[in-house]
């Protein structure tokens, strides 16, 4: 066994906001939990502000977000030179063996240029979405509005008008697709993808028949003592995320309309306007994550009505952390958690009226959070987190990571950054 250290690498660390997501809070909490395992661990981000952890080890490549920065962006986000020549410095004279790249986000400003120096290294590819697999990343046909079916980058897909915002950005992302396979066509033994559910893994494993796979969940630290009882709710339902249709919001919507309940809408998205002609939703922004669990908490369910195969859906654990019980998709990959844990329910959103007549049913007979408060903190536990990276880095590429007493190199400084 050859002692090893791990890189995290991503467009963006930690953050708020559906412009961050979940995926930023996931790669900041992956790192805290293998450092406090013990693992040698550095951080590099594109772009936005340094987390305020060991700043030592995060190293910022003062880049921008290139979404929605006119013509150049899209062509950067292709092919960015000064993400590869940054990220090649970063990287420079790392053992090519024994370090470990732990990729996270890579489409907003990293491209596949970073892509071809990472590559060079063992890499773990976290996949909060499917864009290493699907050039519009989420595997979703927005103009039918259902999972897609079709093969990536065969004819049906290259005719194909599936992206949500159009023909144009989908020629975009078709480029940049075909540039990632040839810029990161390593070994399958130098690469495993990291799936956030069994679900997740599920979608995404036949696209991908030749590679490597393994479950991971996201960590969510949560308190030794169970939720004191919520009062008594101020919304019938509650959502948190992304105000888009593939999230299933027009869905629930409309069921809300169909059985008259309130709503409480936290986010933001293109369907605002929709949110704001429905009577009985009071829809606010955004709000930083340690303000979630009373907003939850004022909701006699959260919904999650997921319409694409999402991968995860943070807002499930965190609910049923806060003792909200919660109704998801099936689609959703935490979904899972309500199969194992309880607390709510789960509806197929492709079955008519199943979300409706689930949200009455559990209007009659209102289901308790879960019970097993203890059992889903140790499931999700970042001690069980790190030590499932650490395994998979021993058994998968023959490396233990400790926490080494080498220099840490001198990096480019952070910075707010904002596209050009």
């Amino acid at each position: 066994m050859r002692n090893g250290r791990i890189v995290l690498l991503s467009d963006y660390i930690g953050g708020e906001g559906p412009g961050s997501g979940g995926a930023g809070h996931a790669a900041l909490d992956s790192y805290r939990a293998l450092r406090a395992a013990g693992a040698d661990v550095h951080a590099i981000a594109g772009f936005g502000e340094r987390p305020e952890v060991e700043p030592e080890r995060f190293h910022g490549l003062g880049g921008a977000d290139l979404r929605g920065a006119g013509t150049g962006a899209m062509l950067r986000a292709i092919y960015n030179p000064d993400a590869q020549a940054a990220v090649s410095r970063e990287l420079a004279g790392l053992d090519t063996d024994t370090t470990l790249i732990v990729l996270h986000q890579w489409t907003r400003y990293l491209s596949p240029a970073a892509l071809r120096i990472a590559s060079r290294f063992p890499t773990m590819i976290y996949m909060h979405d499917y864009f290493w697999v699907c050039p519009n990343g989420i595997y979703y046909d927005f103009t039918a509005g259902k999972p897609c079916d079709r093969r990536p980058m065969r004819r049906h897909c290259l005719t194909s008008d599936c992206d949500r915002q159009g023909r144009l950005p989908k020629l975009g992302r078709l480029a940049r697709h075909a540039v990632r396979h040839a810029t990161t066509a390593s070994r399958p033994s130098r690469r495993l993808f990291l799936h956030l559910s069994e679900h997740a893994q599920r979608t995404i494993m036949p696209l991908l028949p030749d590679q490597r796979h393994a479950v991971l969940h996201n960590p969510l630290s949560l308190p030794e003592a169970e939720p004191q009882p919520a009062p008594p709710p101020s919304y019938d339902i509650g959502y948190f995320g992304r105000l888009e249709a593939d999230k299933g919001v027009g869905l629930l919507v409309e069921a809300l309309r169909e059985t008259g309940r309130t709503g409480l809408f936290v986010g933001q998205g293109s369907l605002e306007p929709l949110l704001a002609a429905t009577p009985g939703i009071t829809h606010r922004p955004w709000a930083p994550r340690e303000a979630m669990a009373a907003a939850m908490r004022s909701c006699g369910v959260v919904v999650l009505p997921s319409l694409w195969n999402e991968t995860w859906g943070l807002i499930v654990p965190e609910a049923m952390a806060a003792g909200v019980p919660v109704l998801v998709s099936s689609r959703a990959g935490s979904s899972e958690l309500v199969g194992r844990f309880g607390g709510g329910h789960i509806f197929d959103p492709g079955q008519p009226g199943s979300l409706a007549t689930m949200l009455a049913q559990m209007a009659a007979e209102p289901p308790s959070p879960t019970r097993q408060h203890a059992a889903l903190r140790r499931f999700l536990s970042p001690e069980r987190h790190a030590a499932r990276i650490l395994g998979l880095a021993e058994s998968h590429f023959g490396l233990t990571m400790r926490d080494g007493d080498q220099p840490v190199r001198a990096s480019a400084p952070w910075s707010i950054s904002r596209p050009a």
